[in-house]
């Protein structure tokens, strides 16, 4: 380009360009003066160290911790010459640096988080006692990864594990956990619970762990969550977002799972105490067998005297009865033998009869048909009188009647 002659904005984009060649982006460190918010949205900060100050940009979404002013840092960033002819970076990632910065960071985060309730004692679940799937989210290539199923292999063995692999530490760390977060609560909802871990570094290596969008998406999972980080004393935000913080990765498999040979012999003294109480069943329901049959042996004794009481009864009551009616069949028959038309014809009396007919009044009587009279042995058929004679008598023959009839009343 020797000779060319090239104007200001020319030259700005030329500079720019061989920048975007030579150095697609850079990783400057630096502490951060002059930290402002513009509109709620726009960032600006210069980095600086003991002799250069350079000036920063970037947008307040792409910002996920904490700085300000006397901070160290570390940003990912685009070099670029603007058009007011000031050398900035456009920067893409910031990440803290330093443990004094990270401590900072991390207290105020604290702070605005335990503001908004995502620390709350009263929103955390509790884990299953016994559970049956899980997902794992760590590095299939850090010794937590390996501890942790070792532990769970010799604890509960039958349970099924879904793991994802992701980074641990660096500036790709919290967008991976972030999406292995996501991507079980969206595919397997029915998991028991989702557990984090990492092994133990610097309060740097553990940083990402204190990411804002880590830490909430610890916060919004629908699957209870377990997170355990670093040694025994290293505490991380995304850890008192969860629904139970382990002190080692290792303690969240002891956390998560119980011990089988706990629970064969918990089982074991279940099952003899479910048999002692069997046996002890059996033995009231024996027993009350034997009282139920005494008792029913009792009621079928009453049963029987009862029964037997009845049929005495009974028997005196049919007895009465018989002779009751056999009374009352006797003065019948005594009635019916004194009413009896045979015994009055054996007395003298007799029975006339015409046409089937008893004749009751001489003027009953037909002359032209005959008379059947019954005398208590054997029968007499006459022939009537004359209508005239019929009611003729002499007073020899009413003498006669009158004797007959006295001597029939002797």
């Amino acid at each position: 380009m020797e000779g060319e002659i090239l104007s200001v904005t020319e030259l700005r984009e030329f500079v720019n360009q061989t920048l975007s060649y030579a150095y697609p982006a850079v990783v400057v460190q630096g502490e951060v003066s002059s930290f402002k918010v513009n509109q709620g949205k726009w960032i600006f900060f210069d980095l600086k160290d003991d002799e250069t100050t350079i000036s920063c940009f970037m947008t307040k979404y792409q910002l996920n911790t904490i700085i300000e002013d006397g901070m160290l840092v570390r940003v990912t960033a685009n070099p670029n010459l603007t058009k007011w002819g000031k050398f900035s970076l456009t920067v893409r990632s910031v990440e803290l640096a330093g443990e004094g910065s990270v401590k900072r960071a991390f207290e105020k985060l604290k702070a605005q988080f335990e503001a908004e309730g995502l620390f709350a004692p009263g929103r955390k679940r509790i884990l299953p006692d016994y559970p049956s799937a899980i997902g794992l989210i760590t590095s299939s290539e850090a010794a937590a990864y390996n501890d942790f199923l070792t532990i769970v292999q010799d604890r509960w063995p039958l349970m099924e594990l879904k793991h994802i692999h992701v980074h641990v530490q660096g500036l790709q760390a919290p967008g991976d956990v972030v999406a292995a977060l996501s991507q079980l609560n969206r595919d397997y909802p029915e998991l028991d619970a989702v557990v984090i871990i990492r092994g133990g570094g610097s309060l740097e290596d553990l940083q990402a762990f204190n990411d804002e969008r880590v830490v909430r998406a610890v916060y919004a999972s629908t699957i209870p969550t377990i997170v355990g980080i670093g040694h025994e004393d290293d505490v991380s935000l995304a850890e008192l977002a969860a629904d139970v913080r382990a002190a080692t990765p290792t303690d969240a498999a002891r956390r998560l799972t119980p011990d089988q040979h706990d629970v064969i012999r918990l089982l074991g003294q279940h099952v003899q105490q479910q048999a002692a109480l069997v046996e002890r069943m059996l033995e009231r329901t024996e027993l009350m067998i034997q009282r139920t049959g005494v008792l029913f042996q009792r009621i079928e004794e009453r049963a029987e005297r009862a029964l037997e009481q009845l049929r005495d009864r009974i028997g005196r009551a049919i007895d009465q009865t018989l002779v009751r009616y056999g009374q009352r069949l006797m003065v019948g028959q005594t009635v019916i033998h004194a009413a009896d038309p045979q015994r009055l014809l054996a007395r003298g009396y007799a029975i006339a009869r015409q046409d089937e007919y008893i004749l009751m009044d001489p003027t009953q009587v037909n002359p032209q048909r005959q008379i059947v009279v019954q005398l208590a042995k054997g029968v007499l058929r006459l022939r009537s009188l004359e209508p005239g004679a019929a009611t003729t008598t002499t007073n020899a023959d009413k003498e006669a009647e009158d004797e007959q009839t006295q001597l029939k009343l002797s």
